[in-house]
């Protein structure tokens, strides 16, 4: 099935130029007649796609990673006449 609002390559699927399909498969040769698969676009358009939806995913990956931990008990603060008072 071809995939709404995403390229194909992006989601994991590799094309056989022999058999003229688009594939979900893990390996780098085509199950059918051996010929091996390709698994990046050859337009430059779609190469361009390509490497701005990985570099999206790229960043949403690290941004998660770097997001400060939370806190689990933070400690009381009184504050008197602008000082600051840790309790």
């Amino acid at each position: 099935m071809k995939p709404v609002g995403t390229g194909r390559y992006s989601i994991g699927q590799k094309r056989c130029q022999v058999c003229e399909i688009f594939l979900t498969w893990e390996g780098l040769w085509c199950p059918c007649c051996g010929y091996r698969l390709r698994t990046r676009p050859r337009n430059m358009k779609y190469k361009a796609k390509l490497q701005a939806r990985k570099k999206i995913e790229r960043a949403r990956s690290i941004a998660v990673y770097e997001r400060p931990p939370i806190q689990a008990r933070q400690k009381h603060i009184v504050h008197k006449r602008h000082l600051c008072i840790n309790v």
